[in-house]
């Protein structure tokens, strides 16, 4: 018995120790790659970075991986080749597309006994942006106004992946379209970068005149005491006040004072009106002698009543654009209205911005 039971224990020891020798002698699984593209980016510029990301690689034995990444192209380099996740850095220069093959490897266990796993794929970067245009102000002035790009400004055009898109500009002209329009022009800029992609927005130049059909005459006075009219944007109050000028077809008290309203010239359906029309009585304040946009009206009598209208300034900067407007900006105004006797007058005038 005790001789059967000794072959049975030595027959099982040796099976448990061919068991075991067998299981130290199996492979360890290879780590598993993976580089996480292919990957396409925009062009963000010259040098342009594209993230890439290893860290989905794997080792099914839960041994910590290293990385080694690898590009086979001139123009593109990995900021650092040895972790998961690098930036692959592409030179753009003067190009719209580039492609490079990338390889990544991981690498499990220990020195001399690594274990490794490659994959790889490419990377592409391609500039399908349109270039970003920045148009010179929209211009409401009097005829006579100097059109050209050299007096009303230049667009300005960029692009990440172009230094130098090509600009260009195209005019259409709409002839007037009733009384105080002259003229508009819609200057149309067009910016075209290397690729092929183009942008374009419109600046439009309205040109006025005098409407001499509604008996319009330059009479209008932000400061009857300055000239030119000067509007301080830095240390102007809530308060705008206008002085309206008496002439021989325009007299005060047949002003229909709860039809007066203000707006750029040539633009009467964006007006702002009297805070109170009746806070002032008509008085002599200046002499009516203006004939042109920008000609002074001077303080003193002349035998005609004036007018004052205070309006909110806020309301006014609003409507007539003058926040945007760069210092030295000639803003054409107009105040128009009804008569007591329900015919229409208009009157023009002109604030330079500062």
């Amino acid at each position: 018995m005790k001789s059967s039971y000794y072959v049975r224990l030595l027959a099982t020891s040796a099976a448990l120790a061919l068991s075991s020798f067998a299981l130290a002698d199996e492979p360890e699984a290879l780590p598993v790659c993976n580089y996480g593209g292919p990957y396409a980016a925009e062009c963000t510029g010259a040098s342009t970075s594209v993230p890439l990301d290893g860290s989905a690689s794997f080792d099914p034995d839960g041994t910590p991986l290293t990385y080694q990444w690898i590009e086979e192209c001139q123009f593109g380099f990995f900021d650092d080749p040895t972790v998961a996740q690098p930036n692959y850095v592409i030179d753009m220069t003067g190009q719209c597309v580039r492609q490079c093959f990338v390889a990544l490897r991981v690498f499990s266990g220990g020195q001399g006994n690594a274990q490794n796993g490659t994959c790889s794929g490419f990377v592409t970067v391609s500039d399908t942006t349109s270039p970003v245009l920045a148009l010179p102000i929209s211009v409401i002035a009097p005829w006579g106004l100097d059109t050209s790009v050299g007096s009303l400004g230049v667009a300005t055009a960029t692009d990440l992946c172009d230094p130098s898109p090509v600009l260009s500009f195209a005019d259409t002209v709409i002839p007037s379209q009733g009384p105080g329009h002259e003229q508009t022009i819609i200057r149309r800029w067009t910016a075209l970068d290397r690729c092929g992609f183009s942008s374009s927005l419109d600046q439009t130049i309205t040109l006025t005149s005098p409407d001499t059909s509604l008996d319009a005459s330059f009479n209008v006075d932000f400061d009857i005491n300055a000239c030119p009219d000067v509007l301080d944007r830095a240390t102007q109050g809530p308060r705008f006040v206008l002085t309206l000028l008496g002439r021989a077809n325009l007299y005060m008290n047949g002003v229909n004072r709860a039809t007066v309203k203000l707006s750029r010239q040539a633009d009467p359906t964006n007006f702002v009106t009297p805070t109170n029309p009746w806070l002032y009585s008509a008085t002599q304040i200046g002499v009516f002698a203006a004939t042109n946009f920008g000609d002074c009206n001077p303080a003193g009598t002349d035998g005609r009543a004036d007018l004052r209208f205070q309006f909110n300034y806020a309301q006014v900067s609003a409507t007539l654009g003058l926040a945007s407007l760069p210092a030295g900006t000639a803003v054409p105004i107009q105040m128009f209205g009804l008569r007591t006797n329900g015919t229409q007058w208009i009157a023009y005038g002109e604030i330079i911005v500062q």
